[in-house]
């Protein structure tokens, strides 16, 4: 029976790709974040929908990364539905990086969206941005097939480290003291892009006329930074960046 499910499916979306009125499934939360280790809960939520019997989704991702914790779980929109056959099948040998999640309906109890479908507990492997494609459909009582978006969750895996700020100046201002400029970081360490501005730490030495070890003197948000000692001193300084 599900051969035959796989097989119909595709044909219903290779047939009604260009629908205008093309169901979406989509997760809750879009994206989440955390370290090798952790676990995380996402669920599959579908728009709007007319009375359906079933579905059938295949989700492809790096399973080196990211993979399942535990058995799909069925979700509120269809959970305690007689006749229903919730199944899935983990990444076989033939498709090492493929997940599929369906269920069918036996009888006369339908259900129509929007709500959630299912959920998915994933564990986290390997550093990195996880993210997933799929492919997606739904079907009517009477075995009919309609297209579905996937629109899928995006998991980011490890903490992000910012990059050096790149570019400072330092710019003697007469009874005012020293100016420090510096272009933004936007990239972490393997090249991602930070979730959010990282926190700069500003640290100086002092060389004349006694050699001294960095020390951090203050940090901030901005882009500039007046460090208004007033001596004669040399100075050295430099900036680095951290997650907030």
């Amino acid at each position: 029976m599900r051969n035959i499910v796989r097989w119909v499916i595709a044909v219903g979306l290779l047939g009604l790709a260009n629908s205008a009125s093309a169901i979406e499934m989509y997760f809750l939360p879009d994206s989440s974040m955390g370290n090798i280790g952790d676990t995380v809960e996402v669920s599959a939520h579908v728009t709007a929908t007319d009375t359906m019997r079933g579905f059938t989704v295949y989700m492809y991702y790096d399973t080196n990364k990211v993979d399942l914790a535990g058995a799909p779980t069925v979700g509120s929109l269809i959970a305690g539905l007689p006749g229903l056959d919730f199944r899935y099948q983990d990444h076989t040998v033939a498709a090492p990086f493929r997940l599929e999640v369906g269920a069918t309906v036996f009888g006369t109890s339908f259900w129509a969206g929007p709500g959630e479908l299912f959920k998915l507990r994933m564990a986290y492997r390997g550093c990195g941005d996880v993210p997933m494609t799929g492919d997606f459909g739904m079907r009517h009582p009477d075995g009919s097939f309609v297209p579905g978006d996937f629109n899928p969750p995006v998991f980011l895996v490890c903490d992000r480290v910012p990059q050096r700020p790149d570019s400072l100046t330092i710019r003697w201002a007469p009874l005012v003291g020293s100016e420090l400029r510096w272009k933004a970081v936007t990239l972490d360490t393997l090249d991602r892009v930070l979730l959010g501005p990282p926190l700069y730490r500003i640290w100086r030495m002092e060389i004349d006329p006694v050699p001294s070890p960095y020390t951090l003197i203050d940090s901030t948000t901005g882009l500039f930074y007046q460090d208004t000692v007033m001596t004669v001193i040399q100075h050295e300084y430099y900036i680095d960046a951290v997650a907030p």
